[in-house]
């Protein structure tokens, strides 16, 4: 028998019930560990998968202050710029307010371009010649099962009214997020406002050159906009989606910090299962010392015990999470700053190795102090 193979079933088989609870805490911690951490990642996904050559450009006072659609025309002069489009966020609810997905009023030439979004099933060309059709992401047609040809029904909430747009394709593109979104004519928004909110857009999105050559362009277009009645705010489009997260700094940091929390609170839990697993088996140490174990075989049994208890706590929280974590993706998969909310193998990995680590160190002050007892001493003392 080799000291590994000992802690093992000290680990696991001298106390049953107090390895099983053990194991159970620390695979809950490693539970709620990996789906934060997942959270957090899903919540940045959005923004890693915008386009390096794209900026975009807003009213400086805020993003719900429209543009006039002449701006189009003056960023397009822009030298740096290739192409231009532009478009608003429309709000709708479909059937329920629960039932949240993105929709966009784009000019339907040059929002094919700049977005580079790619048919899946139906024709590019009828959907540019009908100015009631819709594009809908595949993410979303699989959500809500919507085909070809089909009415989709939106009630207005920035843009009152009843709504009504007929499926012309279904598009996917290399940004995630255009799967789970719904696309449709600029045209046929601005024909159904009234005088006051007619030819106003949301943003401008263009694309650039050469990426390198970004910056340059951000700032140009801002200072051929200064001092007008229509200041504007351009920048790269991840620091764009990044300030919708940045809006969620709070949420964002309380998230952090709870994740820390829980690795506390696994290392304690470890900590104290050693603590009293040893102090019960301090009479077997000292026989063990007085038979001939060296200090270090005491620390090495020690440390191992640890190591293996946070380790099977770590495997057991990740299975569990694998399925979780794939269901609750299901259900927020609409929602376009969650992107890709599904178990990770590489957070899995990391969790395991965490706890595995953490093992290791919160058996560290019980190793060392079974390490340091003198064998007299350790074999008087009983518990």
């Amino acid at each position: 028998m080799t000291l590994t193979t000992l802690a093992l079933r000290n680990a696991l088989f001298r106390n049953g019930t107090r390895s099983f609870l053990t194991v159970l805490g620390t695979m809950v911690a490693a539970l709620a560990f990996v789906m934060l951490r997942t959270i957090l990642g899903a919540w940045y996904a959005n923004s890693e998968q915008s386009s390096s050559d794209r900026i975009v450009t807003r009213n400086a006072i805020s993003l719900t202050q429209p543009l006039p659609l002449s701006a189009v025309a003056h960023v397009q002069q822009i030298p740096g710029v290739t192409r231009v489009t532009w478009s608003n966020w429309f709000g709708g609810i479909y059937k329920d307010p629960k039932n949240f997905f993105a929709q966009f009023a784009i000019d339907p030439v040059s929002g094919l371009d700049v977005y580079d979004i790619r048919f899946v099933e139906g024709s590019k060309e009828e959907f540019i010649s009908d100015r009631n059709s819709c594009l809908i992401g595949t993410k979303l047609a699989k959500q809500y099962g919507f085909k070809i040809g089909d009415t989709v029904p939106l009630q207005g909430d920035i843009y009152p009214g009843d709504w009504r747009f007929k499926v012309a394709g279904l598009v996917e593109a290399d940004d995630a997020s255009v799967a789970g979104s719904m696309w449709f004519h600029w045209a046929r928004l601005n024909e159904g406002l009234p005088d006051a909110r007619k030819d106003q857009i949301g943003v401008i999105t263009s694309k650039v050159a050469h990426a390198d050559d970004s910056p340059r362009v951000v700032k140009a277009i801002d200072d051929y906009f200064a001092n007008s009645d229509n200041e504007t705010h351009t920048e790269t489009e991840k620091a764009f989606r990044l300030s919708f997260v940045s809006g969620s700094a709070a949420i964002l940091g309380a998230l952090q910090a709870v994740s820390v929390v829980i690795l506390v609170i696994m290392a304690l839990i470890l900590g104290n299962t050693l603590a009293m697993g040893l102090r019960e088996r301090t009479a077997e140490m000292g026989a063990m010392r007085a038979i001939g174990f060296l200090p270090k075989h005491i620390a090495w049994l020690t440390l191992s015990e640890g190591a293996l208890l946070g380790f099977l706590g770590g495997i057991a929280g990740i299975i569990a999470a694998n399925p979780l974590l794939n269901a609750f993706g299901k259900v927020v998969e609409g929602f376009g700053f969650l992107v890709g909310l599904r178990f990770r193998w590489d957070t899995g990995l990391l969790t395991v190795s965490a706890t595995f680590a953490i093992g290791a160190l919160a058996s560290a002050i019980p190793a060392w102090s079974a390490s340091k007892m003198e064998v007299v001493a350790a074999l008087r003392r009983q518990e």
